[in-house]
């Protein structure tokens, strides 16, 4: 929880620099974006725009190339100072003429790689803290598990004691073990034996007098 609070806390901070609230400004721009068809079909015409800008490019750049290379090359004879003072002027405006990119499309490309690599940064964060959160919760179920289990050995052990108790009181135990019935039993039999034991030792003496 503490790291979901600190991956909230990065997402609305305000410190001043560019990345200031992160999240809420990625969702207000994806909010902008329109329906899918229309970003698909932007995104299309944005893709094949830069393919043949690029393609155009590529073959003015070798077209100038071509027409460079006789007038720079190594084995062609260099100017005259008249053929120079008639080509400057011609080269001066062709670089003029010349388009520049402005700026403005490389700064907000910029912006929202920077704002993306933030939020792909905060979500990796997200992500590790879930997969500690489910490994905690994984954990504490495997706890709670065992902990039922012995609850439920500790409740078989009482209902055990309480039917033990239920016996002893149906049957009198208490009672008949202050009377000591047991004792008396006891004595009755060991009486018994004695009695038996003696009666033997009489008719084995009795034998012996009656041979003597």
């Amino acid at each position: 929880m503490d790291l979901v609070e600190s991956l909230a806390r990065r997402g609305t901070e305000n410190s001043g620099t560019d990345r200031d609230s992160v999240i809420k400004r990625v969702i207000e721009e994806l909010k902008d974006l329109g329906g899918q068809s229309g970003v698909e079909g932007g995104a299309t015409r944005l893709i094949t725009a830069h393919s043949a800008l690029s393609t155009h490019l590529m073959h003015q750049a070798r077209l100038l190339q071509s027409l460079a290379y006789s007038v720079f090359s190594p084995m062609v004879a260099p100017p005259d100072e008249d053929s120079i003072d008639d080509i400057m002027p011609l080269l001066i405006s062709m670089s003029e003429s010349i388009p520049r990119p402005t700026t403005a499309a490389f700064n907000s490309l910029t912006q929202l790689h920077t704002l993306t690599a933030d939020l792909v940064q905060t979500l990796n964060y997200l992500s590790d803290t879930l997969h500690m959160s489910r490994q905690t919760t994984t954990t504490a179920t495997r706890r709670l598990r065992s902990a039922r289990e012995l609850v439920a050995e500790m409740r078989k052990e009482e209902d055990a004691r309480e039917e033990g108790e239920r016996w002893l009181k149906r049957h009198n135990w208490s009672e008949r073990l202050g009377n000591r019935e047991c004792a008396g039993v006891c004595g009755d039999v060991v009486g018994g034996f004695e009695q038996v034991c003696n009666d033997w030792r009489a008719r084995l003496v009795a034998q012996a007098e009656a041979v003597s």
